[in-house]
């Protein structure tokens, strides 16, 4: 291998980007650049066709060790460096050697993406339209949906950019984590993060995100998104007097804080994270600056409509519903429907609920019975470690099989080589799914989720024969046995008009752009009863006679089985009772709380602000914290890693100690005492509310709540105090 052979060296050293380093691979080859490929030997790159003219060295799978060979060869005594005239990095892992790589040669060009033009900077626009989500060789099936708006929308508008952040999530526990840590924040200042490109619907500009943040760090995964757009802008500030925005905490902060002050900002609201989102205090306060600046907030569905209403009720004159765009062009029909529905597909990861997946313990029942029955999980990188092994312990690893995410043009013939779609536990972001399988003809069945209950309903009412819902596994056995039954019976092509009818361009983009307004949203389906219930159930219309004005205190601090503590609370209100929850986590409750006989009373507020709590605090985990915080801060500056380094080693030594005092010292002693402060904080802020003349009963969900259910017992001797979850009486 020498110098001459190759002018482009390609790294790939970990397992997260593999399809985004296939396609640029080969459009690198196609450009006509020879190409070395250095690329980690995992499993993921199994079946992945690489372009031939591509020269492949392949490193050790253990990231470190991927990055210790890789330096070997690019900075070793064979003098690589000297006739390359590129480098890309293309994923987080590669980032250390890169950086290596440009500070031993000044004068190299180092991208996170291969580009024709490396000049090219986003041009001025009638519509700049800013979005986290959107397809990309990474994930062909993101941000679809967001694809179909842009193409609809050039019908209003001549010059349309798409200003995209593709975060790259850099994983903790990776054995590379802190060598790209210290690396990557002084690589994106010597880098061009931004790829310029030409897509039939617009001009599209792609922005790596590298990320330090944790996924819940909404805020700072925020400010990363802002730096990388504003550093690609040739003025700074996005040079169009209209901005839609998809995603308030990522494409609304962008847009909101770089948008020209005379610009109109439309925020699209459809992550299925908002509710987790706005739990955040300091998340929620940026949400609601994204509001004050926003001239219209478009939510996807109701249920995010009702969320951001219920959080910020001085912009619901802001707020309208419209649904996603869906490009049926890319959905031909099945030619035939299917005749036994063994072929199962899931898209997404395997999301779990109450500790298991609703599609895999389904399928897993199915599957005990009929030996004929597989399951293809498309884009199931993200599934739980638990999941996997839960896989191999029901034996069904054999039929099982995992897919990459294919290009939204295949997905209509991934549809058409199954039998059955199973959308179970999913987030609403993947919502439109249903929607495009339904089109197909492809049976769907269907777990009830509060944020796509709407599109089910209209699913159902347009082309029932095709569509079961359930609230849980069994009932998903139950659905795909009512499908069977009656396989073949679909009038698919009335289900896909009256479907074109509500989810086309020419339907939907009149709403989008404030020409017509929003028809009502269909009326959600009830939700069946019982302790099995996925979510909230509707209250009753009336109060029994028998327990008008009567009450129910619930005490469910830290209940270790949250969901049937739930699911009383829910029956109760249902049965006319009102309902008072004392919680320590009132997030839990969010939902439930929608309904008007359901109080929430947290007070893990009141117990943090306890003196024992906040000296433990300040010295376990603040002042060491903030003291390496400061010396982090000033080794940052340096061009050497090697000072930060040290301060990053330090930081995760604090980090594992301070646990290591927290639980096997502190919370050994604060377990005994917690009770009894539980007790104090609900004496003082929670009982002055309660009405306990009228209360029924108290009944208590988890051992935490015990002092204070016989503290209520002996000041209360005619209130019953219970820890039952079953019945009233």
């Amino acid at each position: 291998m020498t110098t001459a052979e190759h002018n482009v060296v390609y790294l790939a050293l970990g397992s997260t980007r593999v399809s985004a380093a296939a396609a640029h691979l080969t459009r690198l080859v196609d450009q006509g650049h020879q190409v070395l490929a250095v690329v980690a030997d995992v499993p993921e790159w199994t079946g992945v066709d690489l372009p031939a003219a591509a020269t492949v060295h392949r490193v050790p799978r253990d990231p470190r060790q991927a990055v210790q060979a890789a330096r070997r060869l690019v900075l070793g005594q064979r003098g690589l460096l000297a006739g390359v005239d590129l480098l890309v990095a293309g994923d987080p892992e590669a980032v250390p050697v890169a950086y290596a790589a440009r500070r031993r040669r000044r004068d190299l060009p180092v991208r996170f993406e291969p580009v024709v033009d490396e000049a090219r900077r986003p041009a001025a626009a009638d519509l700049a339209v800013v979005t986290p989500w959107y397809p990309s060789p990474a994930d062909p099936l993101a941000g679809t949906f967001v694809r179909a708006a842009v193409a609809a929308l050039g019908q209003r508008y001549d010059r349309v950019s798409v200003l995209h952040t593709e975060e790259w999530p850099t994983s903790s526990s990776s054995s590379a984590a802190p060598l790209v840590t210290v690396t990557l924040e002084r690589l994106a200042r010597l880098v061009d993060a931004a790829a310029v490109l030409d897509e039939p619907e617009a001009e599209l500009t792609r922005m790596a995100v590298p990320l330090l943040a944790r996924p819940r760090e909404f805020v700072a995964r925020a400010d990363a998104h802002l730096d990388a757009v504003r550093a690609a802008l040739p003025t700074g500030r996005i040079e169009a007097p209209v901005v839609h925005a998809h995603g308030g905490m990522f494409g609304g902060v962008v847009a909101t804080a770089l948008a020209r002050p005379d610009a109109r900002v439309v925020v699209i609201e459809s992550s299925p994270l908002l509710a987790q989102m706005l739990a955040q205090p300091a998340t929620r306060e940026r949400y609601e600056r994204v509001l004050e600046r926003a001239d219209e907030v478009v939510c996807t569905s109701p249920f995010l409509s009702e969320l951001l209403g219920a959080n910020f009720p001085a912009h619901l004159d802001k707020l309208r519903v419209v649904p996603k765009i869906v490009d049926f062009d890319v959905l031909p029909a099945r030619s035939t429907p299917p005749a036994k529905l063994r072929r199962w597909l899931h898209v997404g990861p395997l999301l779990q609920r109450r500790g298991l997946s609703m599609a895999l313990e389904a399928f897993a029942e199915v599957a005990a019975a009929d030996p004929g029955v597989t399951l293809t999980l498309v884009d199931a990188a993200t599934t739980g470690r638990r999941v996997t092994d839960r896989i191999k312990e029901l034996k069904l690893r054999d039929r099982v099989t995992f897919v990459p995410p294919v290009p939204h043009t295949a997905f209509a013939d991934l549809l058409h080589g199954h039998d059955l779609l199973v959308h179970a536990g999913q987030p609403e972001g993947l919502g439109e799914l249903l929607v495009e399988a339904v089109a197909t003809g492809t049976p769907v069945l269907a777990a009830v989720e509060a944020p796509t209950e709407p599109m089910l309903a209209v699913l159902s009412e347009v082309a029932g024969t095709l569509v079961e819902t359930a609230q849980d596994a069994s009932g998903m056995v139950d659905g795909y046995r009512r499908l069977g039954a009656r396989l073949g019976r679909a009038d698919v092509s009335a289900a896909r008009a009256a479907l074109q009818a509500r989810y086309e361009a020419p339907a939907v983009l009149p709403q989008l752009t404030g020409e017509q307004v929003p028809e009502a949203p269909v009326t959600a389906p009830a939700r069946p009863g019982g302790p099995a219930a996925a979510g909230p159930e509707p209250a009753a219309t009336a109060a029994p006679a028998t327990v008008a004005g009567e009450r129910i205190v619930l005490v469910a601090i830290n209940a270790p089985r949250f969901y049937p503590a739930r699911d009383f609370a829910l029956r109760a209100a249902a049965a006319g009772f009102g309902v008072d929850v004392i919680t320590h986590d009132a997030n839990l409750w969010r939902e439930a709380a929608r309904d008007p006989r359901l109080r929430v009373h947290p007070i893990d507020v009141a117990e943090s602000r306890r003196p024992m709590l906040r000296v433990e605090q300040a010295i376990v985990y603040r002042v060491p914290g903030k003291v390496l915080s400061a010396a982090r801060n000033r080794t940052r500056r340096q061009e050497s890693i090697w000072p930060e380094l040290g301060v990053l080693n330090a930081q995760r030594a604090h980090r594992k100690l301070a646990r290591l005092v927290h639980d096997s010292g502190f919370e050994r002693g604060y377990r005994i005492v917690r009770p009894r402060i539980m007790w104090r904080v609900v004496r003082r802020d929670v009982l002055p509310k309660l009405d306990l003349t009228r209360t029924r009963r108290v009944v208590v969900a988890g051992t935490y709540g015990v002092t204070v259910g016989w503290q209520l017992a002996r000041r209360h001797p005619d209130l019953v105090v219970t820890t039952s979850l079953h019945g009233f009486e």
